[in-house]
């Protein structure tokens, strides 16, 4: 049985112990790193209990992170030499140790090899046979896990209590000196911040001086530099503006250097240089502060305004004395032109009114020649067809080639009256805008070639995505496919196999294609054939004559509808067509080309 007596000393002992180590520690904590103050307190929690291996983790905010911080000294030299300091990593990858996160308590393992739940060790981790386990807790959260292990006893309940009060002091410590170094580094920010705002706010007050020159200006800014760096007393500054040059005192140039040009308009007119007389230690970026960077950017770019707005202030001055008589100058060559300008625009109208008239005497022409040659070429078509018929056994091999010739002579003729009709009412017919069955269109189409497509076993088909209807003008649509789809029929070659009519849409337009596998269009077809009259060279039996008129419709369509007409070479062979129109046409509303 203990003896309470002896046990009221043991805990008096253990409580002046806890006392002198705790004080022992905050002292240490004074002069020396983080990492070393964890050790220290690793190794003084580690002779209490009699454990060789000490270790100390951090637990992030999110309850799920663990953060390798620090060993004992006996733990490094004497038993692991796993790496992983500093390394984070999840709890479900630790192990039983952490058990003490998991639970918020105390945990005690004399029997390390006999836990079922073990995950092993590192390489080069310490052997465990026994350890125990303590979290630090901080308004319910664990903030740090302290352990011991391979006492040559079990660990007790005053192990505990041992490991959990150095545990706990251990992290105050911590707190604080963590506290302190946060604020020792924002004072020294904020030092530094005080300097680069009082050396910008001095460049202010320099240019609010008015009576300065802009060399006063700059040799006083150059002043300014070096008190605003981290080493005033061995820093010394140069502005290099072309053909002059402004120091400091004691000025010398060294290979510790950083530099920012000067720019007026972003062009580049001088250099802004700082330079240390002598090595200091390296912070951040070189022996120069990230914030001394950015300072010297930001006077850099001040003094690029104030030499800009300096060179602005000279010019104005400059262009003062002559304003007025510039200003008469030009006045009189204003009254000048204006009269000029006003016959102009007399001549203008006049030609705008001669250009109508001669437009309309055009269109008038070109009505009266389409009706003169229509009627004359049917005519001329019925009388070599009635020859044929009625005489045509009297007629020589050749007499009957010439009238066939007649014959095809007049229908090309009626074409082309139709066709220029059709061109002359695209231009002058106002278009009737509304909602329009792209399928109906397409299916009249199919029926209006089908006698062709199946002589010739051309394939017709018409990709999934092409909408039910559109907003344009119904007849105009029809006539953009028919022509394309004519033009295929007729320079497609012997080798035309299908006909594939696609759909696709941007923000502004709707596109769509018509393509063919047939022989295409050679880069000099490509160059004119939509325009007036230009046609494909013929190469195959197959193809037929036209007018040249088509594909011209087509673009005078779709330019009607605010959009454009192209050709594409296709992947394979042939030919792809795209007509291109608006998806801004409302029903009712104007014809875009109006």
């Amino acid at each position: 049985m203990v003896d309470k007596k002896d046990d009221t000393l043991v805990q008096k002992k253990l409580s002046q112990g806890f006392m002198e180590t705790r004080l022992s520690l905050i002292e240490y904590a004074l002069s020396h790193t983080l990492d070393e103050l964890l050790t220290a307190s690793l190794d003084a929690v580690g002779a209490l209990v009699d454990s060789p291996i000490g270790f100390y983790h951090f637990v992030e905010p999110d309850q799920i992170t663990l953060s390798l911080q620090q060993w004992s000294s006996r733990t490094l030299k004497e038993f692991c030499r796993a790496k992983g300091k500093g390394a984070h990593y999840n709890i479900d990858q630790a192990g039983v140790w952490a058990d003490c996160l998991r639970q918020k308590k105390a945990v005690i393992h004399n029997d390390y090899a006999s836990l079922l739940h073990k995950k092993g060790m590192p390489e080069g981790h310490a052997e465990v046979i026994r350890e125990l386990v303590v979290p630090v807790l901080r308004k319910d959260r664990v903030v740090a896990i302290l352990g011991v292990g391979n006492k040559p006893a079990e660990y007790t309940r005053r192990d505990v209590e041992v490991v959990s009060y150095l545990a706990d002091v251990t992290w105050e410590i911590v707190e604080k000196k963590r506290a302190d170094e946060a604020l020792m580094k924002t004072t020294s920010a904020l030092h530094e911040r005080v300097k680069e705002l009082s050396c910008l706010y001095g460049i202010s007050k320099l240019v609010e001086e008015g009576d300065l020159t802009l060399d006063e200006i700059l040799q006083r800014t150059v002043d300014l530099v070096p008190p605003s760096w981290q080493y005033p007393e061995s820093t010394c500054a140069r502005i290099k503006l072309k053909n002059r040059s402004y120091t400091t005192k004691q000025f010398k140039k060294t290979d510790w250097v950083q530099s920012r040009a000067i720019k007026v308009n972003k062009e580049h007119i001088g250099v802004l240089e700082v330079f240390l007389l002598e090595a200091k230690p390296a912070k951040d970026e070189r022996p120069f502060l990230t914030e001394e960077h950015d300072l010297l950017h930001a006077i850099a770019e001040r003094l690029g305004h104030i030499i800009a707005h300096k060179q602005a202030d000279a010019e104005l001055h400059q262009a003062h004395d002559g304003l007025q008589l510039r200003v008469a100058e030009r006045t009189k060559e204003l009254a000048a032109q204006n009269r000029h300008l006003l016959s102009e625009i007399r001549e203008r109208k006049k030609a705008e009114a001669d250009l109508q008239e001669s437009a309309e005497k055009i269109k008038l022409f070109a009505y009266s020649v389409a009706h003169d040659l229509k009627n004359p070429a049917i005519a001329t078509y019925g009388l070599a067809r009635i020859l044929n018929k009625k005489y045509g056994d009297a007629l020589t091999e050749k007499g009957k080639v010439i009238c066939e010739q007649i014959q095809r002579s007049s229908e090309d003729i009626a074409a082309l009256v139709e066709k220029i009709n059709i061109f002359i009412s695209t231009k002058e017919i106002p278009l009737h805008i509304e909602n329009i069955s792209l399928r109906n269109i397409l299916l009249s189409l199919y029926e209006e070639f089908s006698s062709q497509l199946l002589l010739r076993s051309v394939q017709w088909s018409i990709e999934d995505n092409m909408p039910d209807s559109i907003i344009a003008d119904r007849l105009a649509v029809t006539r953009i496919f028919r022509n394309i789809i004519e033009n295929a029929l007729k320079y497609g070659g012997d080798g035309l196999g299908k006909i594939v009519i696609g759909y696709r849409m941007t923000d502004e337009l709707h596109v769509f294609t018509v393509t063919d596998d047939g022989q295409g269009v050679t880069e000099e077809d490509s160059e004119d054939i939509f325009n007036w009259f230009k046609r494909k060279k013929q190469t195959s039996t197959t193809e037929s004559g036209g007018t040249g008129m088509g594909l011209a419709i087509v673009r005078e369509i779709a330019a009607t509808h605010g959009g454009a007409v192209w050709q594409e070479p296709a992947k394979a062979k042939g030919v792809t067509f795209c007509v291109s129109l608006s998806r801004h046409l409302r029903p009712g509303g104007k014809d875009t080309q109006n």
